[in-house]
Formats: structure tokens, C-alpha cells, sequence
């Protein structure tokens, strides 16, 4: 038989109430009286109902995860568990729960979003992507529903947490430039990604800068994130004989394109890619250099946001927009 509030009230010698208002940590409630009350619902093995807890507080002490559409590069790119990992040690200090968006497609994703915040099952929201006018952020910036956007996005008018992508696609072309290296492709993906446009801009502003020409023959676009694209793109399409340094978008596409300038023992290309943690040496080809994204303190800097927009001591009109420092590491 499951052990009830009134059960611990009568052990501990206290009103069912006064037992609710220890759960809730009710500064009306004495230490002494709290921590009697603990100790008795440790000994009975007693827990909390958490959603009810909720209910009656109008606290759901949970967040909501938008995630992208799903897609393969999505559960293989590891830039995403890693910004979970800061997500969940951020939110374990503050016995926040997540709850995941689901949906096979815009529509339902739509409608879950709607039905979580509307039913007050989620606090607030934390997007783990940006893009271009968004309806789902569009809705939770209609009904007031604090959010946070893990990314750039095109709307100025909500928090978001990034890396300066734009000074790291700068940082990247200027280490391969300094390397020697004078023909140096830019290889992205979906330019209406803000990230890969961000980085690209940041390629051709530091080929300017140390007077290099800008030659569009060098830019790689239109391609999925997989190893796979990154291995069938050297393969048939790079005109790696022209090509001397790559700065590579995406960590999944680079793994790709070195496999296969593995096999070609001529081809001496040096490369540059965006990594979501730092790696170890043995795991890295000596001319392969990458910048460390950090990716778990922007998860974690996203919770901390969020909080913060939820605290009516320190909420505002203001947005916050952070960018969090990227590590580049050269072998």
C-alpha cells in the first residue's frame, strides 16, 4: 500500500498541511520542524507527488525541449548530447524536470507545443535550433511563454545563447592562412542555416583581409549532415587539385571528407572544422584542426537564461544575447 502525506504527518507528529509545506520548502515552516518532517519521510521511503506539487503551486518545474525536425545528422551530430549534457547538469541543481517535443512533422510538432504550454505542463522553452520565422517560437513569443533559443535567430526580440560564428568562421580560415594554405574552400551545407551562413561570412571577411581572392568555385552548399555526404562530396565533387585548406562546417560532413582524403596519398589538404567538445590527440590526424564549441556550457548558459526570464526580480523587457567563447585547437 502506497504511504500517503497523512501517514508521515501522523509519524511526525504534525497537520497533513505543515507536511505539504515542508515538500514546498514553505519559509513559514521552521528548520526544526522541516527537518523532522524529512527525516521521517526518508525513513517511510516517501516521495513526493511532483505533478500534483505542480498543480497546486501552478509550478510545473519543468522545461520544454523543441527539438529540430528529426533527421538522421540530428541524432548523429554530437554537437546535440552535448548541449544536453549541460542542459540536464544545469537543471539537476534546480530539481527542473525536461519534457521533449514530439512530432513527425511541422504540424504536430505544432500542435504538442501548443498543447504543453497551453496546458501549463512546461514553465518555459528551450529551442535547440534557429530558423528562419519559426512559428513555433512565433507561438510561444505570442502567448508570453518564456523562452530560449540555442542559436542565432532572426528575431531580435527573444533570449538566445550561441557561439559568435562569424568571428569563429574568421578564427578558422586565418589558422589554415597561417598555415600556409592559399586556395582554402569553404565547405557549409544549408546556407539557411544561420550558422553556416554566420561561419561563411566570417571565411570570406578573413580572405579579404589578408588579400586572398573570394572565388565561388570554392564554396560547397546544398548537402545533408552526414559522414556520407561529407565522403561522397570528396569523392565526386571538391576539386581537391585546386584546393589546398577546407574550412569545414560541420563535424559530421569533416569525419566524411578526411576519411577519404585518407585514401589518396598525394592529396595533401589541410582542414579546419567546428567541434562540440574538446578531443583528444590520438583521435586527430596531425593537419586536422578544429575549434571547440563548448557546447555544453551553452546548454548550460540556456537554463540559466531561462530562469532568469522567469524571475519576476530580474525579468525585463530586455533580451540576452550571448555568445559563448569557442577554443580552437591546432595539432
Amino acid at each position: 500500500m502506497a504511504i500517503t502525506i497523512r501517514d508521515v504527518a501522523k509519524r511526525a507528529g504534525v497537520a497533513p498541511s505543515t507536511v505539504s509545506r515542508v515538500i514546498a520548502d514553505n519559509p513559514s515552516i521552521s528548520d526544526k520542524t522541516k527537518n523532522k518532517v524529512r527525516t521521517v519521510m526518508k525513513e517511510m521511503n516517501y516521495f513526493p507527488n511532483i505533478y500534483a506539487q505542480g498543480l497546486a503551486s501552478a509550478h510545473s518545474k519543468t522545461f520544454g525541449l523543441v527539438l529540430p525536425l528529426a533527421s538522421d545528422a540530428f541524432y548523429q551530430n554530437p554537437f546535440f548530447p552535448t548541449v544536453l549534457r549541460g542542459i540536464n547538469f544545469e537543471m539537476a541543481k534546480h530539481d527542473y524536470s525536461i519534457l521533449l517535443s514530439v512530432g513527425l512533422d511541422d504540424d504536430q510538432r505544432q500542435k504538442h507545443i501548443e498543447k504543453i504550454v497551453n496546458g501549463k505542463q512546461v514553465e518555459g522553452l528551450i529551442f535547440l535550433y534557429a530558423s528562419k520565422k519559426d512559428p513555433l517560437l512565433c507561438f510561444a513569443q505570442k502567448v508570453n511563454c518564456p523562452a530560449v533559443v540555442i542559436g542565432s535567430p532572426d528575431n531580435t526580440k527573444v533570449h538566445f545563447v550561441d557561439n559568435d560564428n562569424e568571428l569563429i568562421g574568421y578564427q578558422a580560415t586565418k589558422s589554415l592562412i597561417q598555415q600556409g594554405c592559399n586556395r582554402i574552400a569553404y565547405v557549409g551545407g544549408d546556407m539557411n542555416q544561420f550558422f553556416i551562413a554566420d561561419r561563411h561570412k566570417g571565411y570570406e571577411r578573413a580572405l579579404k583581409d589578408h588579400e586572398l581572392a573570394y572565388d565561388p568555385k570554392r564554396i560547397y552548399n546544398d548537402f545533408a549532415f552526414l559522414p556520407s555526404d561529407g565522403y561522397n562530396l570528396a569523392k565526386d565533387t571538391l576539386d581537391l587539385e585546386n584546393i589546398d585548406g577546407m574550412v569545414i562546417s560541420d563535424e559530421l560532413v569533416s569525419e566524411g571528407i578526411r576519411a577519404y582524403l585518407e585514401t589518396q596519398d598525394n592529396l595533401n589538404i589541410k582542414t579546419v572544422t567546428f567541434s562540440a567538445f574538446k578531443q583528444d590527440q590520438i583521435s586527430r590526424k596531425n593537419n586536422d584542426a578544429y575549434i571547440n564549441l563548448n557546447s555544453h556550457i551553452i546548454g548550460a548558459r540556456a537554463v540559466d537564461i531561462l530562469f532568469e526570464a522567469l524571475d519576476p526580480e530580474q525579468a525585463s523587457t530586455r533580451f540576452i544575447h550571448e555568445y559563448v567563447d569557442a577554443d580552437p585547437h591546432t595539432f
